[in-house]
């Protein structure tokens, strides 16, 4: 049954619940806290696709706030699926208005306002900027669909970021794991056990947007496919087992593939790349494969 709701009306219990939708192939869940998708799980192997931390599931609330967003994002970051706007990075003040570690949105409880077996729609109204968005997540066989758009409410150009921020889990990291983005190896390398790897780098790419990581000792894989016109780069962020202090304790092992807007530390002084004219829309449009190659072993990790 489908349940439809106007995006003004307060968010009941229920709708502060996870929600599953999917597929003969693939069970997907999503949160209401920052429409994040916590969860891509294989349904013939029940095997996990996502970052999904060892704290992922502790309630917060009412726990203080710790001193800056950035502290605070990290002690509760759950894994999954994020995006990111206005704004992704260290927090800072444009305008006068202080943006949060990662953007507004990352934060927020979205108001569900559409739900069928194979689909959702959440959707936020921010207070940083005068941008209201709304983002559908539909499940396709073995693909997850997102269809994010970012409306204006106000009658000037609104400037912004946009980062979609998918971390992986650790059924895609092995030690002869592979990173193809555009066609070409990126060169990223993998730990052959918990000794500690970790990293960050921004490439640019062009042409079609199209990222893949794969196992050749199971057959899992992910890949990724995004328009290189709303984001042109594409963060890579590794942590293997690598921080031995906060927050990840070596208890972490993630590889995110995040299709930005702009490189990850600002060069001028604006919010973003991204302009919607007043009273204006942007929409992006994701897919994430994930599942096994027919020739892995499709085993569990």
């Amino acid at each position: 049954m489908n349940h439809t709701a106007p995006a003004t009306a307060p968010a009941d219990a229920p709708e502060q619940e996870h929600l599953t939708i999917g597929s003969d192939a693939l069970s997907v869940r999503v949160d209401p806290r920052g429409a994040r998708i916590a969860s891509i799980v294989d349904c013939l192997t029940s095997t996990e696709f996502l970052l999904v931390t060892p704290w992922a599931d502790e309630v917060w609330d009412p726990v203080p706030l710790s001193q800056g967003s950035s502290t605070e994002w990290h002690r509760r970051y759950p894994g999954g699926w994020h995006t990111l706007v206005p704004h992704s990075g260290d927090e800072r003040s444009v305008g006068g208005v202080e943006h949060p570690f990662h953007g507004e949105a990352s934060w927020r409880i979205w108001r569900l306002v559409d739900a069928g077996p194979s689909s959702c729609t959440h959707e936020v109204v921010l207070r940083t900027v005068p941008l209201r968005v709304r983002r559908s997540v539909r499940i396709d066989g073995g693909t997850v669909r997102v269809t994010q758009t970012v409306t204006n409410l106000s009658p000037d150009a609104v400037s912004f970021t946009w980062t979609e921020h998918p971390a992986l889990g650790p059924a895609v990291v092995g030690p002869r794991s592979r990173v193809i983005v555009a066609g070409e190896d990126a060169g990223v390398q993998f730990p052959r056990d918990e000794g500690g790897v970790g990293g960050f780098r921004s490439l640019e790419v062009s042409g079609p947007g199209d990222a893949e990581i794969i196992d050749p000792d199971t057959g899992a894989f992910v890949r990724l496919r995004w328009d290189t016109d709303l984001m042109p780069h594409l963060h890579l962020w590794q942590e293997h087992h690598a921080t031995d202090g906060f927050p990840w304790w070596r208890s972490v092992n993630t590889i995110a593939l995040e299709p930005a807007s702009r490189a990850y530390w600002p060069e001028d002084d604006q919010l973003g790349p991204v302009v919607v004219a007043g009273r204006g829309s942007v929409t992006g449009e994701f897919a994430l494969e994930a599942g096994f190659t027919a020739e892995g072993a499709g085993r569990r990790r």
